[in-house]
């Protein structure tokens, strides 16, 4: 479900600036509906994160 930069913020414990830059930096997906809104889909950032981390371990990270 696609939710707000703010609600995402909420919802994953970070900032919207945070949010922002991740975006900005092509690091994170997004939707734009019209103009100026932009929404992103939770699940899908946490998912993206699951995978970076799985990489990690993989690697020999912590």
């Amino acid at each position: 479900m696609l939710a707000t930069i703010s609600t995402a913020a909420r919802e994953l414990g970070c900032s919207p600036d945070h949010i922002r830059r991740m975006i900005k930096r092509g690091r994170w997906p997004y939707y734009r509906l019209g103009k100026k809104a932009l929404r992103v889909d939770p699940e899908e950032i946490r998912a993206l994160g699951r995978l970076i981390a799985e990489g990690e371990k993989k690697r020999g990270k912590k």
